[in-house]
């Protein structure tokens, strides 16, 4: 087996993140016969069989699977590799890179991203959205806002004050009044992932008893409860930005919050000036 070729890697990844060549191809720009030689080329370089071919598509080998993290590792790394390249150590300029999950990314960071843009200009970013935990010490990201505890070695990591999430719903509901409780109000839970009612079950809380909708992503989750589906979590501080109107507050679940960088990338003033900056606000808005 010879060393494959760099720059063959990136089709091989999008192929199994994305599933099939046609999407890989839209993915990353290319043409679908280029991305399918370029995969032909990389098979010919390991000498082994990635896919198998079908008239359903490619489907992935034992092989493919095994090697997919390790695409992905030298895909980080060399992302990487350009991001500490596209500025000077002490300079605050170029790209930091943040990982966090989908509602914080999708609620919280973007008025944080502009404020910083503004009072460094010369700053780019880029946001991984996901509820994984990307890896740090193989340089997945820069910075990492995370609802779990950080495992691997070599990371700074600051404790946030914990993160309230709390029942929420469109309008206000004057249950007391109306006589009718809220596990009896339409409410919005997961579906595979089987959290949310579990958690209420292990908290000693009545389970409600009309679900109206199931979803894991918890941003349609978020539009749902806005579009008056139903009773749904949400973080506090953010159901109360948007004008949503908490049901059962003495409900509420802590969630921690960590504040992740990787030692060596805490040295770079970029990220450093990143980094204190998401410490200071994060703990009024999460």
């Amino acid at each position: 087996m010879s060393t494959p070729s760099l720059d063959l890697i990136p089709a091989f990844h999008a192929v199994m993140q994305h599933g099939s060549l046609s999407a890989a191809a839209r993915a990353l720009g290319l043409a679908q016969p280029t991305v399918r030689r370029q995969i032909e080329a990389l098979e010919a370089e390991l000498g082994t069989q990635l896919f198998t071919r079908s008239a359903n598509g490619l489907t992935p080998t034992g092989m493919a699977q095994t090697l997919l993290p390790l695409a992905a590792s030298v895909l980080a790394e060399a992302a990487a590799l350009g991001r500490v390249a596209s500025a000077e150590a002490e300079a605050l300029e170029g790209v930091v890179r943040i990982t966090t999950s989908r509602v914080v990314a999708g609620h919280v960071l973007p008025p944080l991203i502009e404020e910083m843009r503004r009072d460094a200009p010369g700053l780019r970013f880029e946001v991984a959205a996901t509820d994984r935990a990307e890896d740090l010490t193989r340089r997945a990201a820069d910075i990492a806002i995370r609802f779990t505890p950080p495992r691997q070695q070599a990371l700074v990591a600051v404790r946030l004050p914990d993160c309230a999430v709390g029942l929420f719903a469109a309008t206000p509901l004057d249950t007391e009044t109306a006589g009718t409780p809220w596990q009896d109000l339409p409410f919005v839970a997961d579906d595979r992932e089987d959290v949310i009612l579990p958690a209420l079950a292990a908290a000693g809380v009545e389970a409600p008893r009309r679900i109206a909708l199931r979803c894991d992503d918890p941003l349609a989750q978020i539009a749902a409860i806005r579009a008056g589906v139903g009773v749904g979590f949400c973080q506090v501080k953010l159901g109360e930005r948007l004008g949503l109107h908490r049901v059962a507050p003495l409900i509420v679940h802590p969630m921690p919050v960590w504040l992740v960088v990787h030692e060596d990338q805490a040295r770079i003033a970029r990220i450093r000036f990143v980094f204190d900056r998401l410490k200071s606000a994060l703990r009024h808005l999460l």
